[in-house]
């Protein structure tokens, strides 16, 4: 039987974890004009979070499997408060970068911990454990939207800061919920090095890790970029363009959520994939056009956002099909996060380089590259996935 009480608090850790990317979005106009940032700047700012995901990914995956998946979750939430209160209390860039990297230490930590303990908290179903990894996919874009929409009022009211600091307050109430219902996973000790040689042998562990760079590497960049977009280029207020971003990054819930309930009608993973990809790219034409008026062009931001939402749905869901063992989730789940945290850093980076120097019109050819790389990435999936279905069916 289900533990929901379980996996619904794995899930409110997760939708804390995620506030704390998308927070910086939204305080981005208030961050440039208190610090004096540069537009490179203010994107280390909303990247160094992905730096230590982006090196120990793996690393903090093969910890989770070997000290404990709960343990480790409930450290990845202390870091993240004890990151949010230091960027509370930041004077200057240096402090904040420093407490952006501790809260990216702690969210790597954690959400490499939950797919795991969410499988154990599913149980034996193999419907309820799909419908508990659709929900957990969801914790992105619910936790960012909450975070988008909460963000202004605490702005207006108490600052950049009161936002870091409730945010970390939340955090803590988490975690305490966390620690008193969130059952231990009952997977033995495997070797870490062995984990690490059996993840990595598995080649749809490496095709997902691959699509999730090249997702996160669009998706985190519109997010990140939109409110310093709409602010910069067209005059928008910064709750208005708080809002648009919140719209944005809700669009993609409802997304991940389809996308779940299509694979466990038994849509193939790889043809999910390459739609969500095409379809991703076609709104990207959408949203860089200058011949559509704003409305069209905001809207194809939505639709961006809520069809390419299909490919975490799909990534998620196949973690535990693509593991060697459910020993093995976390660990290939840290490998996957890695490359995700990866294309998180890369991604706003070279769009505002690109920005920055040929107009924010050039960063359409570096989304439709990544689209066209998620999209491949699909294509090999269903290739892997069909040889392990013809291998299973000829035993």
């Amino acid at each position: 039987m289900t533990n929901w009480r379980g996996v619904w608090a794995v899930f409110a850790g997760g939708l804390v974890a995620a506030a704390h990317i998308t927070k910086v979005s939204p305080a981005l106009p208030a961050l440039r004009e208190q610090l004096g940032l540069t537009l490179v700047q203010s994107g280390l700012i909303a990247t160094m979070f992905n730096v230590m995901g982006m090196t120990v990914g793996m690393l903090a995956g093969v910890l989770c499997d070997r000290l404990g998946h709960k343990r480790l979750a409930l450290f990845g939430l202390s870091v993240m408060v004890a990151g949010g209160g230091l960027g509370a209390a930041a004077a200057g860039f240096r402090v904040l970068l420093l407490s952006r990297f501790l809260e990216g230490v702690g969210f790597i930590v954690y959400v490499v911990s939950a797919p795991a303990l969410i499988t154990a908290a599913a149980g034996a179903s193999a419907h309820e454990r799909s419908r508990a990894l659709a929900l957990w996919s969801s914790y992105m874009p619910t936790g960012g939207t909450v975070a988008l929409l909460v963000a202004p009022a605490l702005i207006a009211a108490w600052g950049w800061r009161g936002l870091w600091g409730g945010i970390a307050l939340a955090t803590a109430l988490t975690a305490l919920v966390f620690w008193r219902v969130v059952p231990a996973a009952p997977y033995g000790a495997i070797r870490s090095l062995r984990l690490v040689v059996e993840s990595l042998a598995q080649k749809g562990n490496l095709a997902m890790a691959a699509l999730f760079a090249f997702y996160v590497a669009q998706w985190n960049s519109v997010m990140v970029w939109l409110p310093t977009f709409l602010v910069e280029e067209h005059g928008a207020s910064t709750r208005t363009a708080a809002i648009a971003t919140a719209l944005m990054v809700l669009a993609n819930a409802p997304g991940t959520l389809a996308g779940g309930w299509l694979l466990s009608r038994g849509m193939r993973r790889s043809t999910l994939i390459v739609c969500g990809a095409l379809l991703g790219a076609a709104c990207e034409l959408g949203m860089f056009s200058d011949a559509l008026p704003s409305t069209l062009r905001f809207g194809s931001v939505l639709a961006f956002s809520f069809c390419t939402g299909v490919i975490p749905a799909s990534i998620f869901a196949g973690l535990p099909i693509h593991a060697r063992t459910p020993q093995h989730i976390s660990t290939g789940n840290g490998i996957i996060n890695q490359a995700s945290q990866a294309g998180q850093f890369f991604g706003p980076l070279f769009l505002a380089w690109l920005a920055s120097r040929l107009g924010w019109q050039a960063s359409l050819w570096a989304m439709l590259m990544f689209a066209c790389g998620g999209g491949l990435c699909g294509l090999v999936i269903g290739a892997i996935e069909n040889r392990r279905h013809r291998a299973s069916s000829s035993v």
